[in-house]
């Protein structure tokens, strides 16, 4: 019996053996130069040390790699070793140029080797090796990594034009040996560093157009880079030549189009003979039989240059990569007539008005287009065409009669008719970027923030080697073109354009710095990121200088809707309806700031921190879905519109519009700590532009920036923090500066009058530094004003600051008080991961108000307060004590220990002890988790409601699993022992007779909605919260500013509540409704924490959308299955064999 059972697990291992082999011979297949002839050999070990001729990488059809190398003369068969298999590859001879100079083409005799590497694994590195004869000496080692399955960078690059003299910009990036070899060999590197998995190229590898030059081209090949990313390039019109043919292996050729004879013979005048490639020989030269390049007039009078053609028409191919199809297309050719301009001049002899040449040149386009999207059909989500004669581009190439001719022809229909999401294009030496483009109209506003465009974007791509540039409105090849192109401001051909005034219409970005440029493509999905170089620093330490950033986002949404908590009772409903999202998140916050909102144009504007720039969001667009409506946006660049001589660019740190919609004001701070800040005051545009019209002078460090009622003035609180310390560094004083809006004139007001007041502001409980003046120690943070008064926090003081609009006067300073934890209940236990409150006789929170708001009832003022809490920290200082009840501390005072209040964890107070205006016997947090409501009378503030520990209580029982979690960190009680909930932002709405208080938790996250129609019956109303907690930093986290839209303000005629969020990067648009017919009585509905919402918490997280990735099909995967399942159905009959041979012997 054992014997037989031997011998069927002998038999099973010797079939699961077999199947092993088969499949791997099957994961790596080689075709050589010859389709018909292809040969594996077991993998060999190599050490070699030569480098190869001309190596380089091209992408294959699918998943494979195709490689493309010169072998010396005398070579029959190469070979390539690449992983762990050996294959031969046939070596051809070169084509012959048609005219061979010794001086230029040093190749004959030389032979041309083309393979392609099949069914490679995503996300793995091979190395290869090269013999050149037979198998007795190998190259050096190569290797190429394979992009992951998920995700994947291309680099996309344009003009390379590689020369040999020393003929580069004079005001470029200029490498010290003045080459642009050293810029290409620069621009691969970088393009390494930058992590990319491919190059695309729009064309142009070589300068020398007459039919190519070998140096030129061994310098193009030189970067060690060629050896292992892949290179897609596209035919330029210095590339017409069989070397470009011999030099590169492409896959997907299309073999079977029309060559077109072209006619072209200069933009103007008709003189020259390097544009078409059948043209008219003048009488001169047909009575001289002049050659041009090896070529004499045949009997027609024509110059015949059938290379050039050939080229022409060759260069149109495709690949699936990863989830991208990449159509490139040979735009090379100068296909002549349809020039009205020259209709009548003897001397162009292509000007025939006939445009049948380049419309026989785009059909060949529409045939590779065809067969690209047939074969890879329901493969791909994107598709990228790339060529080299862009026809959206604004510098020396703008009025082209040939570039006319293309999209006369169709090029840019055909563009729309496949649905092309980027097309990628060179030639004139420039950076540019189109809007979005259909039916070769504007289709979409000036955004950077795309979420599903109906059309196609245009980028040209600016010289990537330091070789030359061209600059707008300098020059144009075809000076005299009546009709093209057609300008921004309505006019249209090359004299209007040289005017200087307004670029072409489809233009959105543009830039020239005289430096080699690149774009980088992160493909994630069914998002594309974009993000656009020039080379700063110099060849010895190259750098990039970011100059142009956008994301494209395709068949996506923000996922389900989420809704108030109480929204089935509540007086006022929530729901999310729509989110701008800037497509980067922080942990530590600073992405989108703060947000305001013009109720002219329908743009908002939010402060991006992270990336320095204003963001103008379309929330005009918001449209009504099932699901969240995406928001486009346009990044403003603040810092490049306020340059001035005097002042040096900081950060921005706040927006206001004006009520009437005309203008926009940013808070911007100096980079220098003590240096006065600057408010830049913008004319606001229909489209969402800003125009600036005047930098104003302010305090030092201007942190919120506001107009008043009447737009009268612009207000900021200059916070004046010591940012370099306390010890041997300057204390700037804090402040509020006045900018009157008629007079254009600017006052600051600061706090010395109060200096001799120290001791009264002390006994009034104002928290000041000891030894500390006021006017030095204060801190405006917020600002909010009524008609005639302005009400600015004082953070770190605990304090609020009354200013008369009028006389611009501190009429006096108020404590807000604290919270009383011998009160009120509270959790500041970290380490028991749950919910558990507590009174602590000695406890008093410190309230610390970040943002305020204002509203009026019976003409007198209310102030409510989000009592965030703050510490300082600044070069060694700091006035935090964190006390770890778990090793044995206690609390500063020594009241509060582990013993008498269970605490487990870690707990940070408040060190009295640099500071006045606190009782040495109580113990101090920074914050009062809570937000206070005041009455401002002439005389006093009096405090009328505070929401004591409701956000704790409510966020416990909506969110049990998430209580007091940071913003960083979705784990329960992580922020207890800090300042919990941290109340960060507010704002006042009202809605027909009804007035609430939007107040929003930067911790947890989410907004609680109050009733404060009456400040003396202050209600809780409904909390939402569409952060997703699945995962640390998900959906809409860390509210930071909160703006209220009134419904005739709004686009939808509904109250709207727009909320930035500073760590997820993300503007949240959320719909309100009054519902009078709720049975809402006021009564709190969740002070018993283990209370269940009303709402599941599960349908109130935010729903991020995952879509399925089209991934690129592996071309071996069928052949894998197959012999699997053989290989397993053999296994399967086998072992029934055997048993019954086993039942057999048995019986015997």
């Amino acid at each position: 019996m054992k014997k037989v059972n031997n011998r069927i697990i002998k038999g099973v291992l010797c079939l699961v053996t077999l199947s092993t082999m088969l499949i791997g011979q099957n994961n790596i297949l080689t075709k050589g130069y010859a389709q018909d002839t292809y040969s594996e050999v077991a993998g060999e070990s190599h050490t070699g040390s030569f480098s190869v001729d001309s190596l380089t990488l091209q992408p294959g059809a699918t998943t494979s790699i195709n490689l493309n190398w010169y072998a010396p003369a005398g070579t029959t068969v190469a070979k390539i070793q690449f992983g762990d298999q050996t294959y031969d590859v046939t070596a051809k001879p070169l084509t012959s140029p048609t005219e061979i100079k010794s001086d230029k083409y040093t190749d004959t005799g030389k032979l041309v080797c083309k393979t392609t590497i099949s069914n490679l694994k995503p996300d793995t590195k091979y190395t290869y090796y090269i013999s050149n004869d037979g198998g007795t000496t190998w190259s050096k080692e190569y290797n190429y990594t394979t992009p992951s399955s998920n995700e994947f960078t291309f680099g996309f690059t344009s003009d390379p034009q590689i020369k040999e003299n020393k003929e580069i910009n004079s005001e470029g990036w200029n490498p010290s040996d003045e080459t642009n070899q050293t810029g290409w060999a620069t621009m691969m590197e970088t393009l390494e560093k930058q992590g990319v998995d491919l190059v695309v190229s729009a064309g142009n590898q070589v300068e020398d157009q007459n039919w190519g030059k070998s140096s030129e081209y061994e310098a193009f090949f030189a970067p060690e880079e060629m050896t292992s990313i892949p290179y897609a390039p596209a035919v330029g019109n210095h590339d017409r030549h069989y070397m470009f043919a011999d030099h590169f292996n492409l896959p997907n050729q299309m073999e079977s189009l029309t060559e077109v004879k072209t006619t072209f013979r200069g933009q103007n005048s008709g003189t020259s003979q390097s544009h078409g490639n059948y043209i008219q020989a003048t009488e001169n030269e047909i009575k001289n039989n002049a050659a041009s390049n090896g070529v004499t007039p045949n009997s027609d009078g024509q110059y015949d240059f059938s290379e050039r053609r050939d080229m022409e028409t060759q260069g149109n191919y495709y690949y699936l990569y990863n989830n991208v199809l990449f159509v490139t297309l040979n735009t090379s050719a100068y296909p002549g007539g349809n020039d009205e301009e020259n209709a009548n001049n003897p001397n162009v002899s292509s000007a025939s008005r006939d445009n049948s040449e380049a419309e026989a040149i785009v059909n060949n386009f529409a045939q590779t287009l065809k067969s690209a999207t047939s074969e890879y059909q329901n493969q791909y989500q994107w598709i990228i065409v790339t060529h080299h004669k862009s026809t959206q581009t604004v510098a020396k190439h703008t009025a082209d009669s040939d570039i006319e001719n293309y999209v006369d022809a169709g090029f840019e229909k055909l563009m729309d008719e496949y649905n092309v999401d980027f097309v990628l294009g060179g030639h004139d030496h420039v950076y540019s970027r189109s809007y979005v483009l259909k039916d070769g109209q504007r289709n979409s506003e000036r955004l950077d923030t795309l979420n599903n465009p109906q059309g196609t974007i245009y980028i040209t791509g600016n010289c990537c080697s330091d070789m030359q540039y061209y600059t707008p409105f300098e020059t144009l090849d075809k000076n005299n073109n009546a009709d093209y192109p057609i300008l921004a401001n309505g006019k249209s051909g090359s004299a209007a354009y040289l005017e200087g005034d307004s670029l072409p219409v489809g233009n959105q970005e543009w830039n020239q710095e005289y430096s080699p440029s690149y774009a980088v493509f992160n493909v994630e999905n069914n998002r594309i990121s974009v993000k656009v170089y020039n080379l700063a620093g110099d060849q010895t330490n190259p750098d990039s200088k970011e100059i142009d950033a956008f994301t494209v986002t395709k068949n996506s949404d923000g996922g389900e809707k989420t809704t108030g908590y109480e929204n089935n009772s509540a007086l006022l409903a929530l729901e999310q309806s729509a989110r701008y999202d800037s497509g980067t998140t922080n942990s530590d916050g600073g992405v989108t700031e703060i947000v305001d909102y013009n109720t002219v144009t329908g743009w908002a504007y939010a402060v991006n921190g992270q990336s320095g720039n204003l963001t103008a969001i379309a929330l005009k667009n918001i449209e009504n879905k099932d699901k969240i409506d995406l928001l486009d946006g346009n990044d403003i660049d603040i810092s490049s519109l306020v340059q001035s001589a005097d002042f040096t660019y900081g950060d921005m740190t706040s927006v206001a519009v004006s009520h009437d919609g005309t203008s926009l004001a940013v808070a911007i701070q100096g980079k220098e700590t003590n240096a006065n800040g600057r408010v830049a005051l913008f004319d606001c545009n229909q489209d969402g532009t800003i125009t600036l019209k005047q930098l104003f002078e302010v305090g030092v460090q201007p942190d919120m920036v506001v107009f008043t009622n009447d737009d009268g003035q612009i207000l900021t609180a200059n916070e004046g923090e010591p940012r370099d310390g306390y010890t041997g560094a300057v204390d700037p004083k804090g402040s509020i500066s006045v900018i009157n809006t008629k007079t254009n004139k600017a006052k600051t007001v600061d706090f010395t009058a109060f200096d001799s007041q120290r001791d009264a502001l002390i006994e009034k409980g104002i928290v000041l530094k000891k030894g500390v003046l006021p006017s030095t120690d204060l801190e405006p943070e917020y600002i909010a004003v009524s008609d005639s008064k302005a009400y600015i926090t004082l953070q770190e003081a605990n304090a609020i600051a009354k200013l008369d609009l009028n006389s611009l006067e501190i009429e006096d300073i108020y404590s807000v008080g604290f919270e009383d934890y011998s009160k009120i209940a509270i959790d500041i236990d970290k380490k028991d991961e749950k919910y558990n409150a507590q009174t602590y006789d000695s406890l008093k929170g410190i309230r610390m108000p970040d943002a305020i708001s204002v509203y009026t009832v019976d003409g007198i003022d209310y102030l409510i307060t989000a009592n965030e809490g703050d510490s300082r920290d600044w070069n060694g200082y700091s006035n935090e004590i964190e006390v770890n009840f778990g090793k044995g501390k206690t609390s500063p005072t020594g009241k509060i220990t582990a013993d008498n209040s269970g605490l487990t964890g870690k707990v940070t107070f408040f060190d009295t002890s640099d500071y006045d205006g606190l009782n040495n016997e109580n113990d101090y947090l920074f914050g009062g988790r809570s937000s206070t409501i005041f009455k401002a009378d002439e005389q006093s503030l009096q405090e009328i409601y505070t929401t004591g520990n409701d956000f704790e209580v409510k966020t416990a029982a909506y969110l049990p699993n998430n209580f007091n979690c940071s913003n960083d960190d979705a784990t329960i009680d992580d922020r207890s022992g800090k300042k919990g909930p941290e109340a960060e932002a507010v704002t006042i709405g009202q809605i027909e007779d009804k007035t609430f208080a939007f107040i929003g938790l930067e911790r947890i996250g989410g907004i609680m909605v109050y009733d404060i129609t009456n400040p003396e019956k202050t209600e809780f109303v409904n909390y939402i919260n569409s952060r997703d907690f699945s995962t640390d930093i998900g959906g809409d986290d860390s509210p930071e500013g909160i703006h209220f839209i009134a419904g005739n303000d709004s686009i939808t005629r509904k109250p709207q509540l727009v909320v930035a969020y500073e760590v997820s990067g993300t503007v949240g648009v959320y719909d309100l409704t009054l519902q009078k017919n709720s049975d809402q009585s006021g009564d709190d509905k969740t002070d018993n924490p283990s209370q269940e919402p009303t709402v599941e918490e599960t349908n109130n997280s935010s729903n991020t959308n995952t879509n399925n990735k089209n991934h690129s099909v592996n071309t071996g995967d069928a052949s894998n299955i197959a012999i699997t399942i053989i290989s397993l159905i053999s296994t399967i009959v086998l072992i029934t064999i055997l048993m019954k041979k086993d039942k057999v012997l048995a019986e015997d």
